[in-house]
């Protein structure tokens, strides 16, 4: 090879790291900027006894939120509102007890960085959240529409 085409050819190969650390950041999504999805993340007890040993999950649709703290045996719905900075994100079920009495079940969360941080709250259960991102998206429809 002569030294023309060594020199293009050693361009090229310094020009594909940058091209690469630009792809990543392009690809990598924070929360705040694109919330829409499926979430995953395992509860981390506070106070009381919740479920821990399934995994809670978070959808966000263009308007709607649904969250279910153990696999979709129980469904919290909200509503996202896209204009709201710093991204909130608040899910509740109204539900009674066997004395008639009304309680509820309720989700808040913020958006930080790639994830999405919750506290889930029942008059027996107080947990946190984080929330990230599944690698596939197999369980998709893991809570319904």
């Amino acid at each position: 090879m002569n030294k023309y085409r060594l020199k293009l050819v050693h361009r090229k190969i310094r020009i594909i790291p940058i091209f690469i650390l630009v792809l990543t950041a392009a690809c990598s999504h924070l929360a705040e900027d694109h919330p829409t999805g499926i979430w995953l993340g395992k509860m981390e007890t506070q106070q009381g006894i919740c479920p821990h040993d399934r995994m809670a999950a978070l959808r966000i649709d263009k308007k709607k939120i649904l969250f279910s703290p153990d696999n979709g045996a129980l469904v919290l719905t909200g509503i996202y509102h896209k204009k709201e900075h710093p991204r909130h994100f608040v899910a509740v079920l109204h539900r009674t007890d066997m004395d008639h009495k009304p309680y509820d079940l309720i989700f808040e969360g913020k958006a930080k960085d790639k994830n999405i941080i919750g506290t889930y709250g029942t008059p027996d259960c107080r947990a946190t959240i984080t929330f990230y991102r599944p690698h596939h998206y197999g369980l998709s429809n893991a809570i319904a529409h």
